[in-house]
C-alpha cells in the first residue's frame, strides 16, 4: 500500500496479490495495448489517492503468461480486486478513474 503502482510477475503474484494483507487491485495488461497504456495514469492516481488502504498492481501478460489463466483472464485490461486471497470484484475493458473507484470502494 505504497501509493504507487507495483509491477508483479508470475514469480511474486501469490505473495504480492493473493496473500497481501489488505485489498489489492490487480490489473492484467500488455504494453502493446493502447487501452492498457491509457489506464496507467488512472492507476497511478488511484494508487496515490487510496494509499494505505489499497495496493495497486499490474501484471504484463506477455512477460508473465502463467498467472492470467489461473484467474480466467481472457481479455485485457482485466481488473480484479482481491481481498483475503479471493477475487471480490472484476471489470474488463477500458476504464475511467470513476470506474476504478466504483470497483474498489466497496472493498476498502
Amino acid at each position: 500500500m505504497s501509493g504507487t503502482v507495483t509491477d508483479v510477475t508470475d514469480a511474486n503474484f501469490e505473495a504480492k496479490v493473493v496473500r497481501a494483507p489488505g485489498p489489492v487491485l490487480a490489473v492484467f495488461r500488455a504494453e502493446w495495448s493502447s487501452v492498457c497504456r491509457a489506464l496507467d495514469p488512472v492507476l497511478a492516481d488511484v494508487a496515490q489517492e487510496y494509499e494505505n488502504r489499497l495496493t495497486v498492481t499490474r501484471l504484463d501478460i506477455d512477460q508473465s503468461p502463467q498467472t492470467p489463466p489461473k484467474y480466467n483472464v481472457n481479455a485485457i485490461p482485466t481488473l480484479h480486486v482481491f481481498k483475503g486471497g479471493t477475487i471480490v470484484a472484476t471489470r474488463i475493458g477500458p476504464s475511467t478513474k470513476n470506474d476504478v473507484v466504483r470497483l474498489v470502494t466497496p472493498h476498502l
